[in-house]
């Protein structure tokens, strides 16, 4: 019987170095499962930052709007793609400076919560990051407010 460290992906991708803790947050932020199997690791041994949460999912290839959505979730957060069992490319997310469409301002009277307009906001600072609204300019920790800001896919 193959064990947890057996598992291999024909076609897919592994999303690595995941925050502690996150990996749920994830998932439910990319929609998974959506068809292929999916295996998640939680608080697994990491030889370079300690501890660390880690997704396989066999057939799916992530967008750029999910690739953005999970860079907001750590840091350090890793994504290979594999193809015919082998990675074809792989890349440590960056927080992009500028995301479009993704979080929720939390200003009540902003106009993004009261008409149909995408929200933009704007990256300040570094790591832990803050973000400026670009409509009525308040500001926000993305990894304070995690559950209200990072909308799920739908």
């Amino acid at each position: 019987m193959r064990g947890p460290k057996d598992f291999r992906l024909s076609d897919g991708t592994v999303i690595d170095h995941l925050p502690v803790g996150t990996a749920a947050r994830a998932l439910e932020v990319l929609n998974l499962p959506r068809g292929g199997p999916v295996t998640v690791g939680m608080n697994v041994p990491s030889t370079t930052f300690g501890r660390k949460d880690i997704i396989r999912v066999e057939g799916v290839e992530l967008s750029k709007s999910e690739l953005d959505r999970l860079a907001l979730l750590g840091q350090r957060v890793t994504v290979s793609l594999v193809r015919d069992g082998d990675v074809a490319h792989k890349v440590v997310l960056e927080t992009p400076l500028e995301v479009e469409g993704i979080l929720r301002c939390p200003n009540p009277t902003c106009i993004t919560n009261q008409e149909e307009v995408v929200t933009v906001f704007h990256r300040i600072g570094d790591f832990p990051y803050r973000f400026r609204c670009h409509h009525c300019e308040r500001t926000r920790s993305i990894h304070e407010e995690t559950e209200e800001a990072l909308p799920t896919r739908r």
